[in-house]
């Protein structure tokens, strides 16, 4: 992923790297002094997904989303916002 490249060259630089785009929830994890996100990840979308598919009362949703980190590391928070209010994903 472009963003870790990026990360470390600012690690090893010791040049500070704000990021205004960087939103996957993997970059969380990361634990580094020179890396700034200046936008919320993807998992602060998951509470208004939610909150939509509660409005409209739907009882099953079909996550649809890209097949690499981005997608994948926002799922997991959508199936526990999902859960929560009592929503069935069928797979």
């Amino acid at each position: 992923m472009q963003a870790n490249f990026i990360i470390n060259v600012g690690n090893k630089a010791q040049v500070p790297i704000i990021s205004f785009s960087a939103t996957s929830p993997s970059l969380s994890s990361i634990r580094r002094p020179y890396f700034f996100r200046a936008t919320y990840n993807d998992s602060s979308q998951v509470k208004a997904i939610s909150a939509i598919i509660q409005a409209f009362g739907w009882r099953e949703a079909v996550p649809i989303y890209i097949d690499n980190e981005f997608g994948e590391g926002v799922i997991p928070y959508l199936f526990d916002a999902l859960e929560e209010i009592n929503v069935r994903i069928p797979y």
